[in-house]
């Protein structure tokens, strides 16, 4: 391990946090914890059935575009790292992306009716690259916040615990509200300018959340005096350390599979379950289901370590996504609004955990390699979620078009080959994908009790004072389980 390195003193504010800016710094997740659940339920609909895209062609673009996204992240990572500002180091860019965050999700909806299907592709390919340029620039300086708004074990908890409060009722608000508002615009506007209204007005509420961020919380965490080069080898560095490669897996696979299960929803409901009016309403139930288990979780989090929670969560969602994947038109209506209860009470813990152990993580970084280099550790977490959705999207298309999936056919349904395709594609990617984390799980070493100890090891670096000679024994120990 090397020497934390050193701070200067008038960067550390002390101070703790209030309930006030915990609320404030929470609002930040109404965009970045829902902003891919908002595009997930509309866009690639909107994509096959509006802009009359075929599924394959619109699941190549998802990949080409997510690409692009991951291969920036790491640049930006860094450049938040770098950046120097009486505001911090992560504020401005969560401003600045809040106010082109409406020009981005305006550009990304414009209605392009009667031009043809290359210049379709290729102006959904730019705009698509645009935004996720915007969002990303948010979603890693946010990310990389929430390890950096407090230097307390339990007050970080309490406020990302708040912040996922948050995230998920907005994810209750973006998974409703959006279809209802297109669906009343509909007969008044038509299909594709609906869509751009509900884009713009949306776009607006996130950008307030965000700039209600920027102005209102702090920094607290010490910011190095010196800065960083990008190299690949400085991206890949995190990924020396053990624990965070365990929080990695958990959260790019929690995520894909959640990021699958949402893109198909609309047509599922429509084609499969026939019940397509009621598509906000089953996701309301999936969604109210995790806010009442927020609480339960959060108490959990005091007795049982993160990586437990998210196993017990893993078969809960499993058992909810299949149930809800099988479901048929002629069975009672009632069950498919508890089984989409039932998946969101195990989507909870799975989503939760991630957020919650990432700030640890960034910890041992910081001990072993003497830097805090949070952004860095946030391109890298944003690198690998995008990098995975893309392969997950684009593999939904290709089995979509695959199956049989005609975008002409329009509400005339779809062929029972497309049919079987949305039941396998979420049955096998719940399986796999939960699956994978869960074995990860496994491994998992960090608890309260590790994480406390590599808190007091890293406030002596900072002073600039050796170890109690028992916490270096422990710290020592610990080194195999946590950095490897």
């Amino acid at each position: 391990m090397t020497n934390i390195t050193k701070i200067a003193d008038n960067q550390i504010n002390p101070d703790k946090l209030s309930l006030r800016e915990k609320i404030f710094f929470g609002m930040g997740d109404f965009y970045c914890g829902n902003i891919g659940l908002f595009i997930s339920i509309v866009y690639f609909k909107f994509l096959t059935d509006v802009m009359l895209i075929p599924a394959g062609i619109a699941g190549t673009i998802v990949l080409v575009t997510k690409i692009w996204d991951a291969v920036i992240d790491p640049f930006i990572g860094v450049f938040s790292d770098n950046t120097r500002t009486r505001w911090g180091r992560r504020r401005p860019a969560i401003f600045v992306g809040g106010l082109l965050t409406v020009i981005s999700m305006g550009l990304l909806f414009l209605p392009l009716e009667g031009f043809e299907l290359t210049f379709k592709v290729i102006y959904v390919t730019i705009s698509w690259m645009f935004f996720c340029t915007v969002s990303s620039f948010i979603g890693i300086s946010y990310t990389a916040l929430s390890g950096e708004i407090s230097n307390d074990y339990r007050e970080r908890n309490t406020a990302n615990t708040i912040r996922l409060a948050v995230s998920l009722i907005s994810t209750l608000v973006c998974a409703t509200t959006p279809l209802i508002l297109r669906d009343a615009l509909t007969p008044v506007l038509g299909e594709g300018s609906a869509h751009l209204v509900m884009a713009l007005v949306f776009g607006v509420i996130f950008s307030a959340s965000l700039i209600l961020v920027a102005i209102n919380t702090k920094e607290r965490v010490p910011m190095p005096t010196e800065k960083i080069k990008f190299s690949w080898k400085v991206f890949v560095k995190p990924l020396k350390i053990k624990c965070f490669r365990q929080i990695l897996v958990f959260y790019t696979f929690a995520f894909l599979a959640l990021d699958i299960v949402t893109t198909l929803f609309q047509h599922f409901m429509q084609y499969v379950a026939h019940r397509e009016s009621e598509t906000s309403f089953v996701l309301a139930a999936l969604v109210i289901a995790q806010i009442i288990t927020i609480p339960i979780i959060y108490k959990l989090t005091k007795k049982l370590s993160k990586p437990l929670i998210f196993r017990i969560s893993v078969p809960i969602w499993i058992l909810g996504a299949i149930s809800l994947s099988l479901y048929s038109a002629n069975w009672e209506p009632w069950l498919i609004y508890a089984f989409a209860a039932l998946t969101g009470v195990g989507v909870c813990g799975c989503v939760m955990m991630p957020w919650l152990m990432f700030p640890d993580a960034v910890d041992v970084g910081e001990l072993a390699f003497g830097n805090r280099d949070t952004g860095t550790f946030s391109g890298v977490m944003v690198f690998l979620r995008q990098l995975s959705a893309a392969v997950g999207v684009a593999l939904i298309g290709w089995i979509m078009e695959w199956t049989g999936y005609d975008v002409s056919l329009g509400t005339f349904g779809q062929p029972e080959s497309a049919i079987t395709g949305f039941r396998g594609i979420i049955i096998v990617a719940t399986i796999l994908f939960l699956g994978l984390a869960f074995v990860f799980a496994l491994r998992s070493k960090m608890n309260e009790g590790n994480a406390t100890k590599v808190k007091q090891a890293i406030a002596c670096a900072r002073e600039g004072q050796a170890m109690p000679e028992e916490l270096q024994r422990e710290i020592e120990a610990l080194k195999l389980d946590l950095i490897g």
